[in-house]
């Protein structure tokens, strides 16, 4: 029986590194063989690495200055070139928890300034995840990366979470309070996941 793909969104520092690793966890308890992704694929060249950069390094950054529709267009390419074997590993059964994907390009690509319909096309026809989860709520500043391009101004955060909510209605993305507890925000996970795979996970 082939894997399930979940996705967790939200804006930097919002916990879904954490909570990923707590799906992963339940997940595994139940029988499954599942296995957690960051993306972007950083490592994956050639496009993984310049993101890397651009996002981590200041200095990169001014000597490598680009348009936020390249910028976007180098992570779908990103997304695209991971895909077979995303699918290679969904096909073989694994369950993937996947920090951001599509949705986090387009929230992103709308907070730096580029049009909605664009940012679709040149995401679409990637693979679609079997759930995607929201994480709401203001972000943890101890978790703020300094030099990091999407942490560094607070003001396109908020723009950033209030895309992410739009987003979420237009795709129908499950919604999930981040300002909990860390059990009780994996406590409202798990229960989204066991409503949504009910079946799999009894077998």
């Amino acid at each position: 029986m082939a894997g399930k793909m979940i996705v967790l969104y939200g804006v930097n520092g919002i916990g879904k590194t954490t909570q990923a690793e707590l799906l992963v966890k339940f997940l595994q308890a139940e029988g499954k063989q599942v296995s957690r992704l960051k993306i972007p694929v950083y490592d994956l060249e050639p496009e993984g690495p310049f993101i890397y950069k651009y996002l981590h390094d200041v200095k990169f950054r001014e000597k490598n200055e680009v348009t936020t529709e390249v910028l976007q267009e180098k992570y779908a390419k990103n997304r695209e070139r991971y895909e077979p074997e995303l699918r290679k590993r969904l096909a073989a059964g694994e369950w993937v928890v996947a920090e951001d994907y599509t949705g986090t390009g387009i929230a992103w690509g709308l907070t730096w300034g580029a049009d909605l319909e664009y940012l679709e096309e040149i995401n679409r026809g990637l693979y679609q995840p079997d759930l995607s989860i929201l994480l709401n709520g203001e972000r943890f500043q101890t978790a703020t990366e300094a030099g990091h391009r999407n942490e560094v101004a607070d003001e396109r955060t908020r723009i950033c979470k209030n895309f992410h909510l739009l987003l979420g209605e237009r795709y129908g993305w499950k919604q999930v309070e981040a300002n909990q507890s860390v059990e009780a925000v994996s406590k409202d996970i798990i229960s989204i996941v066991q409503k949504t795979f009910s079946q799999e996970l009894s077998e």
